[in-house]
């Protein structure tokens, strides 16, 4: 495991952490999780390579990378 997938790994928990801490308001901590990273995208980036990053994340989505039993989801996920 290299560097970047290390450190990728530890936001990972760090995020799950936090969605379990916040558990009983769980759609809400989601939706607050989902807009401080597009934030921080449009920060980093402006807001026309955030928009190509959502279209991206959008087809993945309608592609079935992210369902539930998503063999991709499966291999990256942590848990």
């Amino acid at each position: 495991m290299d560097k970047d997938e290390i450190i990728m790994r530890e936001v990972q928990d760090e995020i799950v952490a936090l969605l379990i801490k916040y558990q009983s308001h769980a759609l809400e901590s989601l939706a607050m999780v989902l807009k401080t990273t597009l934030d921080c995208y449009v920060a980093a980036l402006g807001e026309e390579d955030a928009e190509r990053i959502l279209e991206a994340a959008i087809d993945s989505v309608r592609n079935g990378k992210h369902s539930v039993i998503s063999k991709e989801m499966l291999k990256k996920s942590l848990h």
